[in-house]
């Protein structure tokens, strides 16, 4: 149960820093911004915000979803490395996608134990009642 609230804090952290370096580094520190500012910031957090209700839910599926959802912002941050003049934010996506992706994975995989160990219980008082 730990690991699964650890998963759950790390997503839900990974996910809201994404949403804050993407609003903070479009508005403020982007050197250059070829896109007007709320396309860019639009087209960036609203697809994360739509998961917030999942991940407050615990909903397994939201989490295996936002997975992919994070390769996408990984390749983001690799993009963003290759720019010298964006290099840090660039970093700064690619750490939070990876512990979005981490964070779902862990929280679905510890999810599907939680379920397994509870059907397991439930099978075995189901065998004992039919013994007794």
């Amino acid at each position: 149960m730990k690991s699964l609230k650890s998963s759950y804090w790390l997503t839900l952290l990974s996910l809201l820093g994404l949403v804050v370096c993407i609003i903070v580094w479009n508005a403020w520190l982007a050197v250059d911004q070829q896109v007007p500012l709320a396309y860019e910031i639009a087209i960036f957090c609203i697809p994360l915000l739509l998961f917030l209700k999942g991940i407050f839910n615990g909903k397994r599926g939201i989490y295996v979803t936002l997975m992919v959802v994070a390769f996408f912002y990984f390749l983001m941050g690799i993009w963003h490395i290759i720019e010298p003049a964006e290099r840090l934010y660039g970093v700064v996506i690619t750490i939070l996608s990876l512990g979005l992706y981490l964070g779902g994975y862990f929280f679905a995989k510890n999810h599907d134990k939680i379920a397994q160990a509870k059907f397991d219980a439930e099978e075995a008082k189901a065998i004992k009642e039919r013994q007794s």
